[in-house]
């Protein structure tokens, strides 16, 4: 069996446009659903290696009307800044730049209408040893309070093997941030058998960021100890209880790490499932789903509890516009923003 494509389009009387689905599935038989809305990432589907029965390894919703509001943020391309700018502003040039807030004081995953919010144009190109979808948007001058018109491309390809690759590209007229990801939930024991916690996971990473008490980095990078201590792999929920609420934080991936090394290793004992994710990006946000609190009905027909699934976004410093230490979000006009990620999955 070859690549399969197929495309369905579901009228959804809460969304502005209709929300169009675009399933992908390789030879081995693994399965993903894109969607223009978001660009998101909606469904993957993979096979059991014994009784070749599908498992959904993505969290959603099980009505769409909920991609609306999307209050999780469920599946979609976080832009044009992923995570939090303190105070939704910035100095560029000596003048403050304001942005729209829509977490109390800051911004959070790039304002209030953000890209994962839009629909996305997007195209078809499937080739013997692979099918692709890349989708495009652009986001105009002053959206969201961001300057210059921001042209972004994102193409998912997924591989003959359990592989699915994440390429971003952007650029602007005007100097302007940039830091894209996707925050799509992964429920690797597959979504509603079990939380998170029993989930073993491991992290390149020496160092977090340090944050306030609105989840805005401060600044300091802190060493990755005790319950952020991943270096070796542990069970998620080992050291959980001794933070506040869950891991929401940024973890520094070492620098001397190979691009062939995996930043992060998810593994659910109990079906021998593991997720690995290699990136280019110099850190990534672990979100061990806090704030899921059993109020929306998901994919498989249960509420969404809280630790039902876990985020693992690839993407630049957070808060970097308003940090001189941290390296720079800041995409130069007429530069080329570009980002690169893989998700391989697989059996142990």
């Amino acid at each position: 069996m070859g690549f399969v494509v197929t495309t369905d389009t579901l009228q959804v009387a809460a969304l502005k446009r209709p929300l169009q689905l675009i399933k992908l599935t390789n030879p081995a038989g693994l399965s993903v659903t894109l969607s223009n809305l978001g660009a998101g990432l909606w469904s993957v589907l993979m096979p059991e290696p014994l009784t070749n029965k599908t498992v959904e390894l993505l969290q959603n919703y099980q009505d769409p009307s909920h991609f609306a509001r999307n209050p999780y943020y469920f599946a979609v391309t976080i832009g044009r800044v992923a995570n939090r700018i303190g105070a939704a502003a910035y100095m560029h040039k000596g003048q403050v730049l304001s942005l729209l807030a829509n977490e109390g004081p800051n911004q959070l995953h790039g304002g209030p209408d953000g890209l994962g919010s839009r629909f996305w144009s997007f195209d078809i190109d499937q080739q013997k040893d692979r099918v692709s979808v890349t989708f495009r948007i652009t986001s105009l001058e002053g959206d969201q309070g961001f300057p210059g018109q921001l042209d972004v491309q994102l193409r998912y390809t997924l591989l003959s093997h359990h592989e699915l690759v994440l390429e971003y590209s952007a650029v602007s007229d005007k100097d302007t941030p940039v830091s894209l990801t996707n925050h799509a939930y992964w429920a690797i024991g597959g979504v509603g058998k079990s939380t998170v916690l029993e989930q073993q996971l491991q992290l390149d990473a020496d160092f977090i960021l340090a944050l306030d008490k609105q989840l805005v980095p401060t600044g300091e990078l802190v060493a990755a100890t005790g319950a952020f201590d991943f270096k070796t792999g542990k069970r998620i929920g080992q050291d959980i209880g001794q933070l506040d609420n869950g891991y929401d934080h940024y973890f520094v991936l070492n620098k001397e790490r190979d691009q062939n090394t995996a930043a992060a290793l998810v593994r659910d004992p109990a079906s021998g499932r593991f997720l690995q994710l290699f990136t280019d990006q110099p850190g990534l946000q672990f979100y061990s789903g806090n704030f899921l609190d059993g109020s929306i009905v998901g994919n498989q027909g249960t509420p969404i509890e809280k630790y039902a699934a876990l985020c693992l976004e690839p993407h630049g410093y957070p808060n970097a516009v308003n940090k001189p230490n941290f390296p720079t979000a800041l995409l130069k006009a007429g530069q080329l923003y570009r980002q690169c990620s893989r998700f391989v999955l697989g059996y142990s």
